[in-house]
Order: structure tokens, then sequence, then C-alpha cells
């Protein structure tokens, strides 16, 4: 998520704060869960209790999708032949290198995901170091169990879910030698084929944001390194996303559906067919994360939409929110911040429903989609008169598109 990326870095303490304190209520409903999810639930506070029936009698509705899933042209199948359309949440707390600190919350996070926000799926972001190391050739059994419990935690709630290889938090990150898929990628699909190769309810999301770019790059080469890899800012990439999506399809025999996100931490996939570098591969969905352009439909249409226009493929929107950043005594203004989002918000949903593309929204955390850790199902709002993009302008802080992309699952999922 290039454009909070300070946001992310800083996650992790905020959870900790809130987690040790063991101060967390969501409001969330347990229907489908097993006993030890309920009492999981039950020990967040009053607020657990009082809004589970409301929250039960809100994703009564709310359509689940069931595996394996295909690519049809533009269109993902279910089993069946449904067609399937991702509407879900990410949750990241297994990105990072203090993981564990984020169990419970993570935890809490899929339940209100499965309920309250009326979503038929949930992706998980993982840490290939967390499981192999910063060498890539170790392996955490605790750090699989993890993954294990929240996948099976998902599945019960009938959620697809969404498998996220995340490099910006590995350790080598700050030296720039994980900007694009290692051997340890590799290595890390291998791990996970053993277990959800053949799982028709996962889906792969192999490398969350490419971003062997820099400004001034020129488009054939900037597909170049990510269809095949290459040199990059002193480090060596054997392999780019081609050869990486052929290694699990082909050499691992995963029947996953695959996500591929673009370069450019994929925020554009604009040029991909004019340089030659659409994938090769059975079941591939093009995942597209905050996007380049101006909120508008022709800027839409030049990243990502021209390739339903087209036919080339499917497109989801793997992650995407609009939040007003924090306040601060310097101007800022993320690029997950649209000045006009009061109404350009609306409009990208409406674009989105009309080619059939889904949406992963970012993420359950105050400010994001929600207004507090007290209550997972209360979503931020957003009002026309006192938005704003810069940090150091705010009448009103803590804004955000929650209240519009839970009624648009609402209306698209219920």
């Amino acid at each position: 998520m290039a454009r909070a990326r300070l946001a992310r870095v800083g996650r992790g303490l905020g959870w900790r704060g809130v987690l040790a304190g063991s101060a967390v209520a969501v409001a969330v409903a347990v229907t489908g869960a097993t006993a030890g999810d309920a009492a999981l639930a039950a020990t967040v506070g009053s607020a657990g209790a009082t809004g589970n029936a409301t929250a039960r009698s809100a994703a009564a509705g709310c359509g689940k999708a069931v595996g394996p899933f295909s690519v049809n042209g533009t269109r993902v199948l279910g089993a069946g032949g449904k067609p399937f359309i991702s509407y879900g949440i990410t949750v990241p707390g297994l990105q990072s290198p203090d993981w564990a600190d984020s169990v419970k919350l993570d935890r809490l996070m899929i339940a209100a995901t499965a309920t309250a926000w009326c979503a038929n799926t949930v992706r998980l972001q993982l840490n290939q170091d967390d499981l192999l190391g910063p060498n890539g050739i170790g392996f955490s059994q605790a750090y699989m169990t993890a993954i294990r419990a929240e996948v099976s935690l998902a599945e019960r709630y009938q959620l697809v879910v969404v498998l996220n290889d995340e490099t910006n938090l590995a350790a080598p990150a700050e030296q720039g030698v994980q900007r694009g898929p290692t051997p340890g990628t590799e290595t890390f699909w291998r791990d996970l084929a053993k277990v959800y190769g053949n799982d028709p309810q996962v889906i792969f999301d192999l490398f969350n944001e490419p971003r062997m770019y820099s400004a001034g790059m020129s488009q054939a080469r900037e597909w170049r390194l990510w269809r095949d890899g290459g040199s990059f800012e002193g480090a060596s990439y054997r392999f780019g996303m081609a050869q990486l999506a052929g290694y699990v399809r082909n050499t691992l025999g995963a029947h996953n559906l695959f996500w591929i996100e673009g370069p450019r931490y994929s925020s554009t996939f604009a040029g991909m067919m004019q340089q030659h570098a659409v994938l090769n591969v059975s079941g591939v969905v093009y995942a597209v994360h905050h996007p380049a352009g101006q909120a508008d439909a022709a800027s839409w249409n030049a990243d990502f939409g021209y390739l339903i226009i087209r036919g080339v493929a499917p497109v989801v929107d793997g992650e995407w929110t609009n939040y007003e950043p924090p306040p601060t005594a310097y101007p800022t203004a993320p690029r997950s911040c649209w000045p006009n989002a009061p109404t350009s918000v609306p409009e990208f949903l409406q674009y989105l429903a009309g080619y059939g593309i889904g949406l992963n929204a970012y993420t359950l955390q105050p400010g994001f989609l929600i207004k507090s850790y007290g209550n997972l199902a209360n979503p931020t709002t957003m009002n026309a008169k006192t938005w704003s993009c810069r940090s150091n302008s705010e009448s009103a802080p803590g804004q955000g598109a929650g209240a519009e992309i839970l009624a648009w699952f609402q209306r698209q999922n219920g």
C-alpha cells in the first residue's frame, strides 16, 4: 500500500497498545462458528454482546461464494458455474514481524468481515520472512499454525480466503532487495501449496505490490522487470511475475485462482497489453490497488477497466480505501485520500459494479474503515463540508469511506 506507507509501518504499535490493554470490543455475530469462536467474541465486552443481534440480522441475507473458481473470459465462475465477484476486507496482522501480537485482533476482524460487513471474502496478508526467515531457507511451524488457524476460522464463516505474500515489511526491505519475487517467494508458495493448493476456497495472491519501479522509468522497462525480473537498484531478480505464476501453477500444480498484482505497487495496469506482458497462465485475475490516476472514469478505464472492456481478463480491486490522513503540523496528502471523495467514492463504487469488478477494502483499523476498535461494525463516514486530504487543515479528522463501502457490500452482496 504505497500511498499509506507510514501508516502501515506504524500500525503494529497501535495494535499492540490495544491488545495489551485487552480493551477491544467488537459487534460481531458468531453464528456458524465453533464454541471456541463464540467464547472469543464473548471476552471482548458488552459491545460484543449487544451488537450480536444487529450483526446477525444484517448478515443473514449476505451472499457466500463456493469454489473451485475458474476464469471464463472476463468473469470468474465458482461451483456450478455461478459468477463470483469478491467483496471483502484485508486482514493484515500476519504481515508484521511481531505477528503473534495481532492474532486475537485478526480473529475478530475475520468474524466482523463475515457478519457485520456482509463480505464473501477475506484477504490475509502474510509475510514470507515470518515463515522462512530473512534468508528464505527456514521454516516457522508456529507461523504456519497461525496461518492455518486464521484460514480455518474464515472458512468456518464460509468466506473465500485470499492468501497474499507481503514483503513490504520483510527484514531486508529497507535495503530494497525484496521489491519483486525472490527465491524465497517460490519457497513460500511451495510450502503454502502443500497445504492449500487443492483447497477450492483459497485464492493465491502471489506477490504484494511489485515495486521494481522508479520515477521516469520507461513503460517498456517497467513491464519487462515486472514480467521477467532483472537488475534493479543493485539487486538481481532472477525471475518476474510470469515465471512465478508459471512455477506455482505448473511446477507446484496448484489449482487455486490467482490474483496477480501489477507494477508500481499495483497502482496501474496501463501499458500491459502494448508491452506484451499479459500472462500466459490459466486462472488469472488482475488485482489493482489504489488506482494511480485521477478519480474519474477515464483514468479508471486506462488503469484497469480496459482489461474488462477489451475482453482481456477479469479484474478485482484487491486493496482500496479512502480516508483522511491523521492530523499533523506539516501538510501531507496521501493518495488514499481523494480531495473530492464524498462525490468520487460513490462514483468509483458505481463504476466497479457496472463492470462486475469486486473490491477488497483496507482495513478494519480506526480512521480507515472504522471509527474505533471498540466496535468493528461502526464505519467511518464522510462529510463533504469538512472533508480534507491535507493533514494540517482538518476541521473534523478521522473521516473515511467505511460507511460507503459497507453500504455497497450490502447492495452488491446482500
